[in-house]
């Protein structure tokens, strides 16, 4: 296996480490207790707010991998730290903006308009966080159990390397976006937030364990597959059929099977919204995927404001995906660039 690969490979596989452990200590140290909504609201501000800052500071060097070791330490710290719910939050938050940053600049800085490697650096979370929350809910494991499993996922981390330096050159790939201008990334940017409160908004089946995880299968393999279609299919093809089509089957078909399949239509752009972001940024492509999860928080803050458990009603819905669904049409527009001619590559042979 290539480097890269294998670097891939450490990264997603921590990814869903990190997230299963972050949702596991939740449910066991503060989302049931009276606090809970104020607990969520710092945990998703310190895991996705901080990430365009510490973006910022990862671009600066050549090998990140102190991010990604010290986010999944804190976050370690994190879940021994449940019986003490305000330090805990801090800790998984902190350690998650870490992680996520770090691991996105070790394992995607040599090919950031790469739809596919995106995919499947981000894809696991979705598991990771429907599995820890089960965990957490029914204390089906220790945490001890956990933070085993995050010091193996540092291991494994350390033992790929360090991945490509600043100067590198990004591969090109078949559909390269560096040549976005600011105007386009807005409407990434934007789209993004859209489709974050239209995702927290929809109403799937609930009751058993099963949709749980039937839901985050859904979401992790559109994410997934969203990286392979976008080898073959243009873009703003996906962006807008994807998005359109997705939206569409959750609005009019709501606690449904049908749902688990707008899930997976609505999440095939996520990844591509994301390379193209950090493919028009490729010399501060940290910042540029910390902005990404900016928009996600921005885009479902409005809901600490509803009711609990709100669901958005159909027009609210159908406007907010059809809305995001054209917007990445008028984005994502592809233009082959040819690959540059000097500069230090990257060997991952």
């Amino acid at each position: 296996m290539h480097r890269a690969a294998r670097r891939l490979a450490a990264h997603a596989a921590a990814h869903f480490a990190v997230d299963f452990s972050c949702f596991f200590a939740l449910w066991v140290s503060t989302l049931r207790g009276e606090n809970a909504a104020f607990m969520v609201l710092l945990y998703n501000a310190l895991a996705f707010a901080l990430q365009a800052p510490l973006g910022a500071l990862c671009d600066r060097l050549d090998d990140a991998r102190p991010f990604t070791v010290l986010g999944c330490g804190l976050v370690a710290w994190g879940v021994l730290a449940c019986a003490f719910p305000l330090p805990s939050v801090i800790l998984l938050g902190l350690g998650n903006a870490l992680f996520h940053v770090g691991g996105a600049v070790t394992s995607l800085r040599h090919c950031p308009g790469d739809a596919f490697s995106a995919g499947a650096y981000v894809a696991p979370g979705a598991l990771g966080v429907a599995l820890g929350t089960l965990c957490g809910k029914g204390m089906l494991i220790s945490p001890f159990s956990a933070v085993l499993l995050l010091v193996a996922c540092i291991g494994f981390i350390w033992f790929c390397g360090m991945g490509a330096p600043r100067a590198c050159v990004p591969n090109r790939t078949p559909s390269p976006m560096e040549h976005l201008g600011t105007a386009a990334i807005m409407l990434c940017l934007v789209s993004i937030g859209i489709r974050s409160f239209a995702g927290f908004t929809v109403m799937t089946l609930s009751g058993a364990p099963v949709f749980v995880l039937l839901g985050a299968f859904a979401s992790c393999l559109g994410k997934f597959s969203g990286g392979i279609f976008a080898k073959r299919i243009p873009w703003r093809v996906i962006g807008l059929l994807g998005v359109g089509l997705g939206g569409l089957m959750m609005a009019f078909f709501p606690a449904s099977y049908a749902t688990y399949t707008g899930v997976f239509l609505f999440n095939l752009a996520m990844p591509l919204t994301l390379s193209a972001v950090m493919a028009a940024m490729p010399e501060t492509m940290g910042f540029g995927f910390g902005l990404t999860t900016l928009f996600l928080f921005l885009g479902c803050a409005p809901l600490y404001a509803l009711p609990d458990n709100y669901k958005a009603p159909v027009p609210v819905l159908l406007a907010s995906t059809l809305g995001a669904a054209f917007l990445l049409f008028f984005a994502l527009h592809e233009k082959q660039v040819q690959p540059q001619e000097a500069g230090p590559r990257l060997n991952d042979k």
